[in-house]
């Protein structure tokens, strides 16, 4: 076989490799709710969605590291936790939960503390931010 036909198969097989590797690259976006559907075991039936959608909200502030996050986790440890991202004070935090949710904390109330705060206001006067059941369903 000639010269020019090794060099061609051999610039398709380049081209078909960069290809796979530039698609493979691509960015990919991070789906914390499947992320942090660990915590749901932790929590009352009742409770198990408003503390799944809490700790995605976490997990795009504090990265990976969610992945720690049990119950009994402060919420001064888990501002910690952003440390690798950027600094995240316990007052910011506390003003996210006051202006989403409609709950005071400070850095000392736990996830569990602050997932029955939110449960027990969502019952009062339902937040259209976090999913109900029936709108899960319909999914």
């Amino acid at each position: 076989m000639t010269p020019q036909f090794y060099v061609f198969v051999g610039f398709l097989i380049l081209a078909l490799t960069g290809a796979l590797i530039w698609r493979r690259t691509g960015t990919k976006s991070v789906d914390w709710e499947l992320v942090v559907a660990f915590i749901r075991r932790d929590f009352p039936s009742d409770q198990r969605d408003a503390a799944q959608e809490i700790a995605a909200v976490l997990a795009e502030l504090v990265g990976i590291e969610i992945k720690q996050l049990r119950p009994e986790h402060t919420v001064q440890q888990i501002a910690e936790w952003a440390h690798y991202f950027f600094s995240i004070r316990v007052e910011d935090l506390a003003m996210v939960f006051r202006a989403e949710y409609g709950v005071a904390c400070d850095g000392n109330t736990t996830f569990r503390t602050l997932v029955e705060k939110i449960v027990e206001t969502q019952k009062r006067a339902p937040n259209p931010r976090l999913k109900t059941d029936v709108e899960n369903a319909r999914l």
